[in-house]
């Protein structure tokens, strides 16, 4: 199968350090044809890295390449409606970073994409391609801790800085709670399926960062599991990364890479290949083009995860429980 001609929109931090990694061992795969930035120092660099190909300062300028079949949108989160939809109009398949959409009107406009277009879309939501959540899934699907009842995760982050100026004044709520929470609803959906019901707690503890950088959430789900998800990028300290899910026979911890079962007063180590999950959603988009593979990422469950996590924070901002 020929390689998808891809290209690039957005010259940024998730371009070059999440999406450019896994395209680069792909190049049977995707060959880059063309970069866009609004910024001309951003575009030519990015287009140096990928290659030397071409590069545009207007997206739609990249859009009118009939070289290009497929496009890549790795912007500022309140521009992906409207790229999106131009991208989608102009025939390309998409691939959209996460969220989905800064709102959720926006982002049920977008949900509804697929019943109008006919190419693959796709959100680059990696942690439904990560190794241990796909790992974690197996395990609990093959009875391996009994009946999970209970599941916790701690996210426990100190960001001091932030390199770009939309993350601060961001256009979207719940600034680093929504853009970095919606990856864990995405892994908390995918394990246990929706979550139907919850209460958030919130503070802001930085300014600097964003409006909104500590929240908690209790939640219920489809599957009968109760969680609670921690969420606090101004932690001093105790810095972890911590998914608990307790079983009716034993349970499951996942720090880092690495996953422990406990059960029987035994600890068990699951050794799962560590990467980010790129690589996989890239595959999958692919395969997707070239085969008409099911994409596992698709923009409705990508709006649920957002639905949840902007639900969380105006639970929090108003005090009340939240049903969905």
């Amino acid at each position: 199968m020929k390689p998808v001609k891809l290209g690039i929109i957005g010259c940024g931090i998730a371009a070059n350090k999440l999406h450019w990694p896994a395209l680069k061992g792909m190049k049977n795969k995707f060959e880059i044809v063309c970069v866009c930035n609004h910024t001309r120092p951003k575009a030519k660099d990015f287009a140096r890295t990928v290659g030397g190909v071409p590069y545009v300062l207007d997206y739609h300028e990249l859009l009118k390449r009939e070289d290009v079949e497929a496009v890549d949108i790795a912007l500022p989160i309140e521009l992906n409606y409207s790229v999106t939809k131009d991208a989608l109009d102009s025939g390309k398949h998409v691939i959209v970073e996460k969220p989905l959409a800064c709102n959720l009107s926006e982002g049920r406009k977008m949900s509804g994409f697929p019943n109008k277009y006919k190419q693959v879309m796709m959100v680059a939501e990696n942690f439904r391609y990560f190794p241990t959540i796909l790992k974690i899934k197996e395990c609990i699907e093959e009875g391996k801790i009994g009946e999970p009842y209970w599941v916790f995760w701690n996210n426990f982050l100190r960001i001091s800085t932030v390199p770009t100026k939309w993350r601060i004044k961001h256009k979207y709520p719940g600034g680093f709670i929504t853009d970095g929470g919606v990856h864990n609803m995405a892994a908390l959906r995918f394990l246990f399926g929706d979550i139907t019901s919850g209460r958030a707690l919130a503070k802001n503890i930085n300014p600097k960062i964003g409006k909104m950088d500590s929240m908690s959430l209790q939640f219920s789900t489809t599957s009968n599991v109760n969680g609670v998800f921690n969420s606090f990028f101004s932690a001093n300290g105790n810095l972890e990364n911590r998914l608990t899910i307790l079983g009716k026979k034993g349970s499951i911890v996942l720090e880092g890479d690495t996953i422990f079962i406990n059960r029987d007063q035994q600890t068990f180590r699951e050794a799962v290949a560590a990467n980010n999950g790129c690589k996989g959603e890239f595959e999958n988009f692919y395969y997707a083009i070239r085969k008409g593979q099911k994409i596992v990422s698709n923009f409705y469950e990508a709006y649920k995860d957002l639905e949840v996590i902007i639900t969380a924070v105006e639970s929090a901002e108003k005090g009340q429980v939240f049903h969905l």
